[in-house]
């Protein structure tokens, strides 16, 4: 699915956004709500070594600070043209755009080009979220892609800090990272020792949480089930007393779930037919 068409577009007022300039590199400045925290060295001095023979094949995007410039979308390239030598880089100047725009264009690029580390990406859709209000569903649609995509990347910010340094350097998977997640903060850190030092498959890690969970089941016996809330328990007495029997409702974090309604006899069923304008369906 194309991002492309999901960036804010230039207003008619504003055609300079249209074309780019040529802007001197040292007038430009990285933007306070980059996505990006890290630049691979070797990556960027070989696009570097690219530009200083090509040049800069697309504009960064900017807009006016004063005499200055702030960069909104492009840093790795400017970067590299810096390494590269160069004294202007190629611009759009997008003086027509909000700070929440400004950040969206940032990490829309970022996405687009698949440049941002899994955290970074985590943190990028999470500043967008409370920018805008949005939830995963609406936020997948802004930026082009599905709601798992961002639960999925926005379940990494739920991991202990030395699990997330670990993703972004690649020493363990998003596979691995999913199942960690589920995990309590305080166990992660030990797991992640664990799977690095056995080098286990996704599957393999899943398996050793399934025997600590049987051990456990078999020790302690199996976990309480979970207290509902005062909502949950009025609803259950509303039902209650519109059927004249006892009630009792469950659901899982989807929505999916049961309504059971108890009887202890045939004329106590009969009752609650009556009640539910089914008397006459037995």
């Amino acid at each position: 699915m194309a991002i492309v068409s999901h960036l804010p577009a230039p207003s008619a007022a504003t055609p300079e956004a249209h074309t780019a300039r040529a802007i001197p590199i040292e007038l430009i400045r990285p933007g306070a709500h980059q996505a990006r925290r890290r630049f691979n060295d070797e990556a960027l001095n070989e696009l570097a070594r690219s530009i200083g023979e090509s040049g800069v094949i697309q504009p960064v995007v900017v807009r006016s600070r004063g005499d200055r410039y702030e960069l909104l979308a492009g840093e790795r390239r400017w970067r590299a043209a810096q390494r590269a030598g160069l004294a202007r880089i190629p611009a759009l100047v997008r003086d027509d755009l909000s700070d929440a725009e400004a950040f969206v264009v940032g990490l829309i690029e970022n996405l687009q080009r698949e440049s941002l580390s899994p955290i970074d990406t985590a943190l990028g859709l999470k500043r967008l979220a409370e920018l805008h209000g949005l939830t995963h569903g609406a936020l997948g649609q802004r930026i082009g892609k599905s709601r798992a995509y961002v639960t999925h990347f926005l379940r990494l910010l739920n991991l202990h800090a030395q699990v997330q340094e670990a993703v972004d350097a690649g020493q363990v998977s998003m596979g691995h990272a999913k199942v960690l997640a589920g995990l309590p903060l305080g166990e992660q850190p030990g797991w992640l020792a664990r799977l690095q030092q056995a080098d286990w498959s996704v599957r393999a890690l899943e398996k050793q949480l399934q025997r600590r969970s049987d051990v456990t089941d078999a020790v302690n016996g199996p976990p309480p089930p979970p207290a509902k809330s005062a909502d949950w328990l009025r609803l259950e007495r509303e039902i209650a007393d519109a059927v004249g029997a006892s009630v009792s409702l469950k659901a899982d974090p989807q929505g999916r779930g049961t309504l059971t309604i108890g009887f202890h006899s045939l004329d106590a069923l009969d009752g609650v037919l009556a009640k539910l304008g089914l008397a006459n369906e037995r």
